[in-house]
């Protein structure tokens, strides 16, 4: 008696998640990638306008480009996190992900992830040659924010001037390193992106029955 051809079976839909069903960010992902990179880019801007020499008038001044490069490394660290989720044992909960506004929390889900990929030697950039490093930048960087330095007790300046940590040659020496945590970031999302994918097409392929 012949034998029965083998019978092909794909997946069906239903049983392939669309990648956007579950995301923070509901499948905005071009759109915050690029609000990201705008970030960047004003905060840049607004640098190369900077007075440089001690002046009382203009000191402030630049600690806006330090709200401007904590909102672009956040989105950038939920975008690597979106892209390396499926790496973690447990996937981080997308509603968490999306309300959360915690860069060191943000932090410590990227280590997770890049410790889960066996990535630590790639991850590297100026400033940057460990996990402790990258995570301590963060911390710097959340710890920057003008308002909480200029409200917290024993650190008011009653004559207005600037803290010594929000001084405008500072903050656009530290500027350099968060452009190049960006591109880290950036780069590093990107071929977990890409990892993620030919895991993808390893799940789908046809069984055959």
């Amino acid at each position: 008696m012949p034998k029965k051809p083998p019978v092909i079976k794909f997946p069906t839909p239903m049983e392939i998640p669309g990648p956007d069903d579950q995301s923070w960010h509901n499948g905005g992902d071009i759109e915050i990638a690029l609000y990201a990179r705008s970030l960047q880019i004003a905060a840049k801007k607004l640098i190369a306008t900077l007075d440089l020499e001690p002046n009382p008038k203009t000191a402030w001044d630049a600690c806006p480009v330090i709200l401007l490069y904590r909102q672009a490394v956040e989105l950038n660290l939920k975008t690597l996190i979106d892209h390396g989720n499926n790496f973690l044992p447990t996937p981080t909960d997308s509603i968490s992900l999306s309300k959360t506004h915690s860069l060191r929390w943000l932090a410590q889900i990227v280590c997770q992830i890049i410790r889960a990929v066996g990535w630590e030697s790639e991850f590297k950039c100026e400033g940057i040659s460990t996990l402790a490093e990258f995570s301590a930048l963060v911390a710097e960087l959340e710890s920057l924010d003008p308002v909480a330095i200029a409200v917290t007790v024993g650190r008011s300046r009653r004559d207005g001037s600037v803290p010594p940590q929000l001084v405008p040659p500072k903050i656009v020496q530290f500027a350099k390193k968060l452009d190049a945590l960006i591109s880290l970031l950036d780069a590093t999302a990107d071929g977990l992106a890409a990892q993620d994918d030919l895991l993808a097409e390893d799940d789908f392929k046809p069984t055959i029955q």
